[in-house]
């Protein structure tokens, strides 16, 4: 019985500690908006996925901090990941130029 009970806890602490990776399940989106931004306005983005949150997305922040939940097969949201991957190695580009 008592292997049993350390199993239980041993995925508990998984499964809690893999939320927590995430962001946490109140971060999750459980919607996906139609909002498109132009793409100046975009600041990062990550994928979710279902592991974790009920549905896939991609998460876009922007320059002011506010979150949208994206269609990953969207064609604004495919080629927004693209411009926000760009300019990142643009960035990354020219840091490593500089050192």
């Amino acid at each position: 019985m008592t292997s049993l009970a350390f199993v239980t806890l041993c995925i508990v602490a998984i499964m809690v500690s893999t939320t927590s990776a995430q962001g946490g399940i109140a971060s999750c989106c459980r919607t996906v908006s139609n909002t498109n931004v132009h793409r100046d306005r975009l600041k990062s983005y990550y994928k979710q996925d279902k592991s974790a949150c009920p549905i896939d997305a991609v998460v876009f922040y922007t320059v002011v901090g506010r979150r949208i939940c994206s269609d990953p097969h969207k064609l604004w949201t495919m080629t927004s990941m693209a411009y926000l991957d760009g300019k990142n190695w643009q960035v990354q580009q020219m840091t490593q130029r500089h050192n």
